[in-house]
């Protein structure tokens, strides 16, 4: 099993390592050119259009994560029909949603934003909605079949590539961030027709008549889509309160210096999304063959092998912390220490692993909604609060608190219920290790010359492969 799941997640691993080399690079030519503030602009109407996608999904990715797996093996026609009335869904209710937001997005502007030409590019950036929506269910079906590397390929690696290539074409005669929305919405458009057909074409048919009944009949299809609905509603909402707020209640430089911060700290969690990707499946399956000794060791193996991976990474960001934050912007480095505090957040979460995954694939989805909603209203409340007050100090503070809080509940309520623990002794080795390095980094005043760029990040990887080899040999030896 732990090989099939990291044979899958590579090709996440490659797509997420493309998708974030050429992203860094289009990031950084697009915010040069438009500037921070507009920056910050596209990122508040981002933010919107992706609570209202939350909203109007109705958790129908989970359900069919969770069920067509299943249908597949005894009845593909009934997975074909299933795939169609949750494609059909999403396109009626997204429209809907465009006609809506068409007639009141001056109203909410005025009411949330009060800031000048926001309405349109809030009701472009809404056209995002119906197509993320239909987006969701297909990537959400070719995750059921395990056909990962489609979804890197077209999903990741063609669409990476269009949206470069139109980004830096058409923004040498424009500085509008609304064009980089449109360039977003057509290469999103046309990967979305080509995953469809292919899926159709080499899986099992999805364009096909079919009666919701056979969804709304379905009790224990409904508990659970009810459920996660919750649970992903709750989950965003904790998730995003604060980049909500920050969008009402900051000027829209540090909404822009939020996201860029966000997106460096990102990287601690990219190869976990991607094998999160492959492991909800077979964590789901282990679970309901009750073959919970597997699934503890695999949560284990997992773990040390995306921390491993990880940590240097992260380290090598720290080392070069000025260099990477004065491409976005000169205006950047004010935020240095910020982006420290939430580099050390990151990875003290990562020592979690799958949890959030753990728990809404092990029967734990309810307990895990408790965690999300605790966090949500005390986030919405602290920064309504102190906001205001602080600024961005106490966002980042928050921000690593509460993501500490989430891990550390999830990780005691699996161990409460399951006992199964990613915690290991190669995996608590590996985090002394790191707080040296990590110290070291934050302090260092060295001036850097270009030959470091290489040399460093691979000194890392060495140094670390090299102190914990035999945990690493084991894992090699679980592969082949």
């Amino acid at each position: 099993m732990f090989r099939l799941i990291l044979r899958q997640a590579n090709w996440g691993v490659l797509g997420s390592i493309f998708s974030f080399i050429i992203g860094f690079f289009v990031k950084v030519y697009l915010i040069d050119i438009v500037g921070l503030d507009e920056w910050g602009k596209y990122v508040a109407a981002q933010t919107f259009s992706s609570i209202s996608e939350t909203l109007l999904s109705l958790g129908i990715p989970y359900v069919i994560i969770k069920f067509i797996p299943s249908f597949i093996e005894v009845n593909n026609r009934k997975a074909g029909r299933l795939a169609s009335i949750f494609l059909k869904y999403a396109l009626l209710i997204g429209g809907l949603y465009l006609v809506i937001i068409y007639f009141s997005s001056s109203s909410i502007n005025n009411i949330l934003y009060d800031i000048d030409d926001f309405s349109y590019i809030l009701f472009i950036m809404c056209i995002h909605v119906p197509i993320s929506m239909l987006f969701g269910v297909i990537l959400s079906l070719y995750r059921s079949v395990l056909k990962i590397k489609e979804i890197v390929l077209y999903g990741t690696i063609l669409s990476v590539f269009i949206r470069a290539t139109l980004t830096f074409i058409i923004f040498c005669f424009t500085d509008s961030i609304v064009h980089f929305i449109f360039i977003e919405i057509f290469t999103q458009t046309f990967v979305l027709f080509i995953l469809l057909y292919l899926f159709n074409k080499n899986e099992f048919p999805i364009f096909i008549s079919a009666n919701i009944r056979e969804v709304t009949s379905n009790k224990e299809m409904i508990d659970y889509g009810s459920k996660m609905f919750y649970n992903s509603v709750v989950g965003f909402v904790s998730a995003q309160v604060l980049s909500f707020i920050i969008s009402i209640k900051l000027p829209m430089q540090h909404v822009g210096a939020y996201n860029i911060l966000l997106s460096l700290t990102g990287l601690t969690t990219f190869l976990l999304i991607n094998l999160n990707k492959v492991f909800a499946p077979a964590i789901s399956k282990l679970y309901n063959d009750n073959n919970l000794l597997e699934l503890n060791q695999l949560y284990k193996k997992t773990t040390f092998f995306i921390n491993i991976l990880t940590i240097p990474f992260i380290i090598s960001i720290a080392l070069f912390c000025d260099e990477i934050l004065a491409l976005y912007s000169k205006e950047m480095i004010q935020y240095k220490n910020y982006l420290f505090f939430m580099l050390t957040g990151g990875m003290l979460s990562l020592a979690a692993g799958s949890s959030g995954t753990f728990m809404v694939m092990a029967g734990l989805e309810k307990a895990n909604l408790y965690i999300q909603l605790i966090r949500a209203i005390m986030l919405m409340i602290l920064s309504l609060l102190l906001i205001p007050a602080f600024g961005m100090k106490i966002i980042v503070i928050l921000y690593v608190l509460f993501m500490l809080f989430t891990n550390v509940s999830q990780l005691v309520l699996i161990s409460i219920n399951l006992n199964i623990t990613p915690l290991s002794r190669e995996l608590i080795f590996l985090f002394l290790l790191t707080s040296i390095c990590m110290y070291i980094a934050i302090e260092q005043q060295y001036i850097f010359n270009m030959y470091h760029y290489f040399i460093v990040p691979i000194s890392l990887y060495l140094i670390f492969f090299t102190i914990m080899f035999f945990p690493i040999k084991k894992l090699i030896k679980d592969l082949f």
